[in-house]
């Protein structure tokens, strides 16, 4: 059951979605910092999920030492096109963790491995046990934790069909886009929150924006959301 002092959110029901707000990519001394990381609005939208018993599903970057997309080590990439990036967001480390305040109280991390379970996390999430979830994945993509598709698939049924998700975090010209564009494309409806988010550069930004917006991605801001 959810908790009695939870206020549940009304009809049709909203879905935060938290892309990466790690601290190897939103405090300045992180790894591969995100220049502009709003991360005071990260924490306000965290607070207001839990208190309006909206559930959170997050992505988180989760790497082992030997990353293949790390410029430190000798490790082909699967496809080509090695990225050459600085260590970061090290399962275990500092930088892998959540930026403070970000982490609502109770929570479930889903590991990037093939068919784990899910059903109870599903459950926990829609009642209100939990508050949010979140799937550790090497690339871009939400969806490349490869359980993550069948969870919101569940999720959505369990809340009754048709939720709204809100997407929010970094970088919006890598992390967001793919989230974005992920959940539009497979048919959900998926909200934007442009003051919620930060990239790596301008033209990028306006360029995932377009695409984001060209997809059916609806575009507003986190203070309407708050609001």
């Amino acid at each position: 059951m959810a908790s009695g002092n939870m206020t549940r959110q009304p009809s049709p029901p909203r879905v935060f979605v938290d892309v990466d707000v790690q601290r190897d990519f939103c405090d300045e001394t992180g790894a591969l910092y995100v220049k502009g990381s709003p991360n005071a609005l990260f924490r306000r939208l965290t607070e207001h999920a839990v208190a309006r018993g909206i559930p959170i599903v997050g992505s988180v970057d989760s790497h082992a030492w030997d990353a293949w997309e790390f410029g430190s080590n000798d490790m082909p990439a699967p496809e080509g096109g090695k990225p050459g990036f600085p260590d970061h967001c090290v399962k275990g480390t500092p930088g892998w963790l959540k930026v403070e305040g970000t982490l609502p109280p109770r929570f479930r991390f889903i590991p990037n491995v093939p068919h784990a379970p899910i059903d109870t996390a599903v459950r926990e999430l829609a009642t209100g046990q939990t508050h949010g979830v979140y799937f550790e994945k090497e690339v871009y993509s939400l969806f490349a934790n490869s359980v993550a598709e069948g969870f919101l698939r569940e999720l959505s049924a369990a809340l009754g069909g048709a939720p709204e998700f809100v997407v929010y975090g970094v970088a919006t010209d890598y992390c967001v886009r793919a989230a974005a564009l992920g959940l539009v494309q497979r048919g959900y409806r998926t909200t934007l929150l442009t003051d919620a988010v930060a990239g790596i550069t301008e033209a990028g930004v306006a360029a995932a924006l377009g695409e984001m917006q060209a997809a059916g991605v609806a575009l507003t801001t986190a203070s309407a959301v708050l609001g």
